[in-house]
């Protein structure tokens, strides 16, 4: 049985991507609401935000994207794969939901229109007190970090971590959820900019890129959370501790048809011949996981850094952000908000 709270419009205001290219191709149109199915819930969108998956995804690049996203034109319109919000309607077949329950899920997209149909198995729901805006900035930068750091990296309270790329949607997760997972010392990489965010975000030493090499340093890492890849193989050897772990969660784009994918696999091609090992992934969408990232929300242990909350219309500056690599937290977007500061 389906319950509703109120007839949902047969139409709504969404951000398209009907071509792949720059934010060009972006476009604020009027669309049909999406049709509830079995096993997933409607859910109105309070607040989403930008990601370097929404940018790759809208530009179709790497090119090996395209195979599953659509070779010739995406098959995906609406981009957004962060999503928080309010059931709107639950679908056949799924239990444990109700009309009016504030939701967080990681997406196939949907996150920037009004309206949402998800996955009930990949949705969690929020804790009371729990800010909508602050959760529609956390699933798929919250989901990568947590998962980086115990997943793959196995983080220890002895760890000295290394965050290269700090600054940056998953690296300010990174320094709160190795913090909240006990790492005995983070040292967060960014440029001068950001340092001081860094250093309240809960690091215990902050290089400036700009003044100070990290690689050339001497200093031994047990754990490092790598967004940039831009550093060679031997460099990042010559800083992993015995027994240490190497987190590719992103590397150099120059290649267009695959990415990073070639600087990981030399990575890890070169890690075969010392005791430390390399770990590339992506972050998959567990209830699991999104419950432990709300727990860490609702008791303030960890507090999205929002660069500025937008509306529909900032949707393509924010993407152009995010493509540059030179953001500072997230942006978030609301539907109907006004381009503004957060904090």
């Amino acid at each position: 049985m389906t319950a509703t709270t109120n007839a949902v419009p047969q139409t709504m205001t969404a951000v398209t991507a009907r071509r792949y290219g720059s934010s060009k191709v972006l476009k604020i149109e009027t669309v049909p609401a999406p049709a509830l199915e079995s096993g997933k819930l409607l859910v109105r969108v309070r607040a989403s935000s930008a990601n370097a998956l929404d940018w790759h995804m809208m530009s179709g690049t790497p090119y090996f994207l395209k195979l599953f996203a659509g070779l010739l034109r995406p098959k995906r319109v609406i981009h957004g794969a962060d999503i928080a919000g309010t059931v709107e309607a639950v679908g056949e077949g799924v239990s444990g939901f109700d009309v009016g329950d504030a939701v967080f899920c990681n997406s196939n997209g949907g996150g920037f229109g009004e309206y949402a149909a998800v996955r009930a198995t990949a949705v969690m729901t929020l804790p009371k007190g729990v800010d909508l805006i602050a959760a529609g900035a956390t699933p798929v930068a919250g989901l990568t970090a947590l998962q980086a750091l115990r997943t793959h990296g196995a983080v220890t309270k002895d760890d000295r971590v290394l965050i290269n790329g700090a600054a940056g949607g998953v690296g300010t997760f990174a320094i709160q959820i190795a913090k909240a997972l006990g790492a005995r010392d983070i040292t967060a990489v960014c440029s001068t900019k950001n340092v001081e965010q860094s250093r309240t975000l809960g690091a215990s030493r902050v290089i400036d890129y700009a003044h100070e090499d990290f690689a050339a340093a001497g200093d031994k890492y047990d754990l490092i959370i790598d967004m940039m890849g831009n550093r060679t193989t031997a460099q990042f050897r010559s800083i992993l501790a015995p027994g240490a772990r190497y987190v590719g969660v992103s590397g150099p784009m120059a290649n267009r048809l695959l990415g990073p994918v070639f600087y990981q696999a030399r990575m890890k091609r070169a890690l075969r011949r010392t005791d430390a090992s390399f770990h590339g992934f992506t972050a998959a969408a567990t209830r699991e996981d999104l419950a432990f990232l709300a727990d860490l929300l609702a008791t303030g242990k960890l507090v999205p850094t929002i660069e500025r909350v937008v509306g529909f219309d900032g949707v393509a500056r924010a993407l152009d952000q995010i493509a540059s690599g030179h953001g500072s937290g997230k942006i978030v977007i609301v539907p109907n908000a006004l381009d503004s500061p957060r904090g």
